[in-house]
């Protein structure tokens, strides 16, 4: 029997799967590209019949750029570092077969669920291997989600509509079918930055070498073929053979605008610019000389705020439309849903304990419960006990 599974365009298996088969995946068009190119795969991406494959490979491409797959990954585990449970509605938790939550494909499913932000959508297909999870991202440069269909080929027509039956039960859509992701925004960036980088290594082997002068007899073309030969040979700085008699003058650009420093400052600006279009700051990764405490905790604040934002996306997603297809595959059991482990913002904690600190300095009563909630400690079952022989011993010191 031949064994289903999606495939290579060599047609070798890649990924045995259950319902979605014989997809080809091609390779991304490593091309040349520039802010024509991403204005062009961008107005493509939106047209009325939509193809997002240009803009795709771009956003491959400059995934290349280290610091865009940096941020990247961060903003992605700042939600996939908090720990999930599987807790019944009276939150007692739910014992797990094969403890589902820890396994590597489930790590890999929270990534790809907060990738589909980056991209702008996601379709994946979970699998119940022999009592394992296991899962497939669709390629999505065969995805064409206005439509809901997955191409077996992204350049055809032909394809799986996945939102129909019997696909339903194990195929799961991530995003909206018009959002091209929040890499549309940071592309231009890093394509900036290439060019000046790469002006900036043209500015250095112009200026940061020794530029070489040989002169020759302007009757004698024998001697001036003979020092070309011997210049290029030579070394790779910059040279200039002349006839005798001959001006020549290398003009070195003067001021800021042709300086080194404008190209590292154009580089450093685009950076600063990535990250506040993923992370929404600056100041929690590229220190300022300028920016002072408060100006950095905004910063932190801002950051916080997105990483949350991306925390309850991840938990309505997990549980609107992951969980019932686990629960269809027979990996988890029926009644439960996923939350957070108790995760603490220590920043945030230190701001609320020095509130409450200031409203019991005032006279003003706090409830122990909620310091309890905001450090995460768990409050004693014999806490009044406690409080009844704290306030004793006190009492006593002061007497």
């Amino acid at each position: 029997m031949e064994k289903i599974g999606v495939t290579k365009k060599d047609s070798k298996v890649l990924e045995s799967g259950l319902l979605i088969q014989n997809i080809e995946i091609r390779p991304v068009q490593r091309t040349k590209q520039d802010i024509k190119n991403w204005r062009i795969a961008h107005q493509h991406a939106e047209s009325l019949n939509g193809n997002r494959i240009a803009l795709y490979d771009l956003y491959d491409d400059a995934l290349l750029d280290g610091f865009l797959k940096r941020m990247v990954e961060n903003r992605i585990l700042g939600v996939t570092k908090n720990k999930l449970r599987y807790i019944d509605k009276e939150l007692k938790e739910i014992p797990l077969k094969n403890d589902i939550l820890k396994l590597y494909q489930f790590k890999l499913l929270r990534e790809a669920i907060q990738n589909s932000k980056a991209w702008g959508l996601g379709v994946i297909e979970l699998i119940n291997d022999n009592g394992k999870l296991r899962f497939f991202d669709v390629p999505k440069k065969n995805i064409m989600p206005k439509e809901g269909k997955i191409l077996f080929d992204q350049f055809g027509l032909d394809g799986i509509n996945y939102k129909e039956v019997p696909y339903t039960s194990t195929v799961i859509e991530i995003g909206k079918y018009d959002d091209l992701g929040y890499l549309l925004s940071a592309v231009p960036y890093v394509l900036y930055k290439r060019g000046a980088i790469g002006d900036w290594a043209n500015y250095a082997q112009i200026f940061g070498m020794p530029f070489r002068e040989a002169r020759y007899d302007g009757f004698n073309e024998i001697v001036r073929l003979q020092l070309e030969n011997a210049l290029e040979k030579a070394a790779s700085a910059a040279w200039a053979v002349l006839p005798k008699g001959a001006e020549f003058t290398l003009h070195e650009a003067k001021g800021t605008s042709g300086s080194n420093e404008l190209f590292a400052t154009l580089r450093k600006a685009m950076n600063e610019e990535i990250m506040v279009t993923i992370l929404g700051a600056t100041e929690t990764t590229i220190s300022s000389d300028s920016s002072g405490y408060a100006q950095s905790q905004v910063h932190r604040e801002s950051v916080n705020e997105q990483q949350y934002n991306d925390m309850l996306n991840e938990l309505s997603t997990l549980n609107s439309f992951v969980l019932p297809v686990l629960i269809n595959i027979g990996l988890l059991p029926n009644g439960g849903r996923f939350v957070y482990e108790n995760s603490i913002d220590l920043d945030t904690a230190e701001r609320k304990l020095r509130i409450a600190e200031n409203l019991m300095q005032m006279d003003l009563p706090v409830c122990a419960d909620d310091i309890y909630k905001i450090t995460g400690f768990k409050k004693p079952a014999d806490y009044d006990i406690q409080k009844k022989k704290l306030s004793a011993e006190m009492k006593n010191k002061n007497i």
